[in-house]
């Protein structure tokens, strides 16, 4: 039987991570081996927004044992990447750099919304019934050192994704100066936490019900050494979360580590991450949260052998790209009508000049994108619907797009009512990036004009080329 080998890397906050697969077209994705190493810069990158050398050698010390573990098992395709701890560094890329030359890795440090995406497709591997999950009101929480991301799945696609500064660590630093009084750090860790989730279902959540959660970030074995009489496996209940909160409250964090053989840092984050699973379930009516032991490295071999065609994907994930952008539209009351009709116009255009654009199913992506938000620009300001678009785009996270290709859409939205630039006079793109815009500008332009008048008077079209026309 055909199999590939495929290696993932992960430089995180804490650890860095190495997972092996096995990808066969037949039996999918198989993990096959997996290494950890403890190596916590979070201190140092979230406080100082540097880390040192030492630090540095430590990492490519780690990564030069992981090469001889990939040669073991002859693994030719390696993919490494690094999570907010090395993004939010001010000397980043003399780090990745470094990292370039003592190993080899081309370390890859992807924005926050394609981390996530990542990491939900990491779900995927760890449960089969995902979509069965998801095709009722589901919410999925990753909780990270520096913050808390939340989204919303209604029949199988995302509805909302929002990012919340209250991660472990982030709660940890901005509530420190009273962690040495036990019971008055509780309360205000509480209230902390509970006015950035209020906020988010006053905005998002309203009274909508939640049926279930997803949690991502926290291993369930931590749980279980806090109360082994819980027998805590794929689930945590209500109930459950209740009794891990009371306990949790009555220990300082040197008794939580100490008696339940846990370290220090790992005592610290469970009070942060229990008393958001809390407040989460009771705000949102929700009565189990799902435990999974997925990390980064599950969603990269998930995305690649999507990428390279290895495996049939189990979730159209694009899909969910489409739909947190139509609501981003949505919330700056755009036109449905038109815009639907001008996306289909400039995705058939699109689909009929594939010779002469030489563009890819990832361009046709950000040209959707870009139709969709089109007009929200005018929800600020009629009179320049392309900047106010443009500056609403770049100014809001779109799951899935690196920053690189969230400014492409929101320079494709600009230029559809601006004049494009010549390519001496803008800078700031190199020359492959121009010529996207460019291209992606012109097929919008053609698919917006074509309905000036926003009451859809082709009912029907076909698309052909007459000599250079």
């Amino acid at each position: 039987m055909a199999y590939f080998t495929y290696g993932a890397i992960v430089v995180g906050s804490q650890e860095v991570s190495l997972k092996i697969y096995e990808i066969s077209p037949k039996i999918g994705i198989r993990q096959i081996d997996y290494v950890n190493q403890y190596l916590d810069i979070s201190k140092d990158a979230y406080s100082r927004r540097r880390i040192g050398m030492e630090q540095v050698e430590d990492i490519c010390d780690t990564l030069i044992k992981y090469k001889d573990k990939l040669a073991e098992y002859n693994v030719k395709e390696v993919e490494c990447k690094a999570t907010s701890a090395i993004r939010s560094l001010e000397n980043r890329e003399m780090v990745i750099h470094q990292i370039k030359l003592r190993t080899g890795f081309d370390l890859q440090v992807p924005s926050n919304s394609e981390m996530r995406l990542l990491m939900y497709k990491g779900i995927t591997l760890k449960k089969e019934d995902f979509n069965k999950i998801i095709a009722k009101n589901t919410a999925i929480l990753d909780i990270g050192a520096s913050s808390l991301q939340i989204s919303l799945f209604d029949k199988q696609a995302l509805s909302v994704t929002q990012n919340i500064r209250i991660g472990t660590l982030k709660t940890q630093d901005v509530l420190s100066k009273v962690e040495q009084n036990s019971l008055e750090y509780f309360s205000i860790v509480e209230e902390y936490i509970e006015y950035e989730l209020n906020t988010f279902r006053s905005i998002y959540l309203k009274e909508k019900a939640i049926k279930n959660v997803i949690a991502i970030g926290d291993s369930s074995m931590n749980w279980a050494k806090i109360a082994p009489e819980l027998r805590i496996a794929d689930y945590l209940t209500r109930e459950q979360v209740d009794y891990l909160y009371k306990k949790l409250r009555k220990a300082t964090t040197k008794q939580i580590a100490v008696e339940y053989g846990v370290s220090y840092e790992v005592a610290r984050y469970m009070l942060p991450s229990i008393i958001i699973y809390k407040n989460f379930l009771d705000q949102s009516k929700a009565e189990i949260i799902w435990l999974t032991k997925t990390n980064l490295c599950d969603g990269m071999v998930v995305d690649y052998s999507e990428r390279e065609k290895k495996v049939l994907p189990v979730h159209d994930f694009d899909q969910d790209i489409v739909m947190a952008a139509k609501n981003f539209a949505k919330r700056y009351r755009y036109n449905k009508v038109h815009t639907a009709f001008v996306t289909n116009m400039a995705l058939s255009i699109f689909d009929h000049t594939r010779k002469y654009h030489g563009l890819g199913k990832r361009e046709r992506l950000l040209l959707e994108l870009a139709c969709l938000l089109h007009e929200c620009g005018k929800f600020v300001n009629m009179n320049e619907p392309g900047m106010n678009g443009y500056q609403l785009i770049t100014s809001t996270e779109i799951i899935g797009l690196s920053h690189r290709e969230r400014d492409l859409v929101a320079n494709v939205v600009l230029y559809n009512t601006t004049e494009l630039p010549g390519y001496d006079d803008q800078h700031s793109y190199g020359t492959l990036d121009y010529l996207l815009i460019a291209k992606l500008t012109a097929i919008l332009r053609l698919a917006n004009v074509l309905d000036r008048s926003h009451k859809q008077k082709l009912a029907d079209f076909t698309i052909i080329r007459k000599g250079n026309e």
